[in-house]
């Protein structure tokens, strides 16, 4: 169990206590990533999380920052997705008030330098460099931007070159003043958690922004009415691919037939895509289908890497074993296999704070109601194979496939490809 505490400027507290945990993790969520920038912030919301580790009045700089986190022994990191952004600090419970005061003032108290913004432009834009050479990283992105298109939830979350280098201090300084505030603002602590440091979290954030109204977001449209194709021509040894369609957002139920029908399709190493793809046939190393969510839209996606020339034989296979679980159901011992597994990699993420406390907070975040472990298992263990077999009729349609490949194939595969698609 966990307790929530609501304060009146709107910043929400959860503490989750773990009674044998030797580690607390504290973690800051914010409500807004990538897909809250305007066209001329692209990549900002990014640049900023790097931003925060670079100083403060009381830790004037990033070494200084580095080498008391690193004195703690701690772990420690920050993320920036298209809807939320995190800063966490895991350490073994002596040191949590430490751990906590550091992610306090990096928040609520970062200088945002002209001097450091210059260096870290750098940084990025190695990072940014670093991605395009790593096509099992940029695949990610060229499918988001498919599915998307020229919106804020189609473009990188790093944004581009350009962007990344046009930013100023006053666009950072704006950008947290409107959206990095109370209302949609989580502080969660999850280890050796009481009384005490709940009210210690409490007074730590006085300083935060204090604004209840949350920053708001473009909505997604989804038209597509044809299979879509996308082509990265790169040399490579492999081409690598993401195939997949919309599906319905966070906070419809269908989530939970969307995981248990790609944890069957891809989700390990006795699923469908495995047995066919790498087992019988060697076309890859790796082959997996997922299925993510959004506050207004999904996407279910089946990702792998093949030699170049055999791209076309592969993408038919997967179209093949899509075929298959659209036009029958699965068997009684898939469909326990694959609750079984979702229900223990569940819990195993249970058995580390820093896990703990991103799976609490996302999902107070995302969905605004409290976790409830054994309610999910229960709605995972109610799917049935009536309901996989629905959903996949009603979401895997020919004319809502979509393709992303990066390698060494030419573009002008595009049309076999579109064929193969369509044939669904």
């Amino acid at each position: 169990m966990y307790k929530t505490r609501k304060l009146d400027n709107g910043l929400t507290i959860i503490g989750i206590p773990l009674k044998d945990s030797k580690t607390t993790t504290v973690l800051t969520l914010v409500g807004v990533g990538s897909r809250y920038e305007s066209d001329t912030e692209q990549g900002l919301s990014h640049f900023l999380e790097h931003m925060m580790f670079k100083g403060t009045q009381k830790r004037p700089n990033a070494k200084i920052i580095a080498q008391e986190l690193d004195g703690l022994g701690a772990s420690y990191n920050a993320f920036t997705s298209y809807e939320y952004t995190g800063y966490w600090v895991k350490v073994r419970n002596q040191k949590k008030y430490i751990a906590l005061d550091i992610i306090a003032d990096i928040f609520q108290n970062s200088l945002l330098q002209e001097s450091d913004i210059k260096v870290e432009r750098g940084a990025i834009t190695e990072e940014l460099n670093m991605y395009l050479d790593m096509p099992t990283r940029q695949i990610h992105t060229d499918f988001q931007s498919l599915l998307y298109g020229d919106t804020p939830l189609g473009r990188s979350i790093i944004g581009t070159r350009e962007s990344i280098h046009s930013f100023t201090r006053p666009d950072f300084i704006e950008y947290v003043a409107q959206k990095y505030v109370t209302g949609n603002t989580y502080i969660i602590i999850a280890g050796e958690v009481d009384t005490a440091i709940i009210d210690r979290v409490e007074d730590s954030f006085r300083h935060a922004r204090n604004q209840k109204d949350i920053p708001t977001r473009e909505s997604v449209t989804i038209q597509q009415t044809k299979p879509q194709v996308a082509i990265r021509s790169k040399k490579t040894d492999q081409t690598h691919l993401m195939l997949g369609f919309h599906i319905p957002s966070i906070h419809n139920e269908e989530r939970y037939i969307a995981t248990i029908a790609s944890t069957i399709l891809g989700g390990y190493m006795s699923s469908r895509l495995f047995t066919e793809i790498r087992e019988k046939r060697g076309l890859s190393y790796y082959i997996r289908a997922d299925s993510h969510h959004f506050d207004d839209t999904g996407v279910f996606s089946i990702n792998t890497g093949v030699q170049n020339t055999k791209v076309i034989e592969t993408v038919k296979r997967i179209v093949q074993e899509l075929q298959n679980m659209k036009n029958l159901p699965v068997s009684d011992k898939e469909l326990l296999i694959a609750k079984e597994h979702i229900k223990g990699q569940t819990v195993m993420e249970f058995e580390s704070s820093d896990e703990i406390a991103a799976i609490i907070g996302m999902n107070e975040l995302l969905l605004k109601k409290p976790f409830d472990l054994d309610k999910e298992m229960e709605l995972y263990g109610a799917v049935t194979k009536q309901q996989i077999l629905d959903f996949l009729q009603q979401y895997a349609q020919p004319e809502h496939l979509n393709l992303a490949l990066i390698g060494d194939i030419s573009v002008s595969e595009n049309i076999k490809l579109e064929n193969i698609l369509a044939s669904l």
